[in-house]
């Protein structure tokens, strides 16, 4: 496990050397498809008043993401690997319910989360990227007292690009009902991903 965070957090802290804020650091293809990945993340999902945890939280688009949505009075926990990408946003005035920490799900002392979003943590191709998918969802059900929210590329595509990892949608639905009885799975989109969601 220790492996697989540390080769991906190089990866994203050499991005952010060459590419700076920008949506290359995180490896998505434009602002417009970030923003409908957190639409159908947080899909039929009150965010007001909670407590949401952003893990892999990249460059916090999430936080432009629900002030554009005008979620109101949230507190926000971004969590990313990527040591310089923390720093960079620490370096950043934000108000007091915005926070961001560097480490993992598994390291870091997470409590009283109502909501739990992973975007795109889960693609960067590595030997037992898969059993380490599964365990994270399990964590982000775990810690969140309603919803965990993930999305994964999708196995049903033309091609697979030789860096990533795609899923098939039947087993990570699995996973989830192995912890919950209400289980939601988006495959609707136009991206070459789908999003589960993990309810309580």
């Amino acid at each position: 496990m220790t492996e697989i965070i540390n080769t991906a957090a190089n990866l994203y802290n050499e991005r952010f050397k060459k590419f700076g804020y920008d949506i290359r650091t995180v490896g998505w293809k434009d602002k417009e498809s970030q923003e409908l990945r957190f639409e159908i993340l947080t899909k039929n999902i009150d965010l007001n008043g909670k407590t949401i945890l952003d893990v892999g939280c990249g460059l916090g688009g999430l936080v432009e993401f629900l002030h554009k949505k005008k979620v109101f009075d949230f507190h926000y926990i971004g969590i990313d690997i990527a040591k310089d990408l923390i720093d960079a946003l620490n370096k950043k005035k934000y108000p007091d319910n915005i926070n961001f920490f560097c480490g993992d799900i598994f390291s870091l002392d997470l409590s009283n989360i109502d909501v739990s979003i992973l975007s795109g943590a889960l693609s960067y191709r590595q030997p037992s990227i898969k059993k380490y998918a599964k365990k994270t969802l399990f964590k982000m059900y775990d810690l969140s007292k309603e919803v965990a929210c993930l999305n994964f590329l999708s196995s049903y595509v033309d091609y697979e690009k030789d860096i990533n990892v795609h899923y098939q949608p039947e087993t990570v639905f699995s996973w989830a009902k192995e912890v919950s009885k209400k289980v939601r799975i988006y495959h609707d989109y136009p991206l070459y991903e789908f999003t589960v969601q993990v309810l309580k």
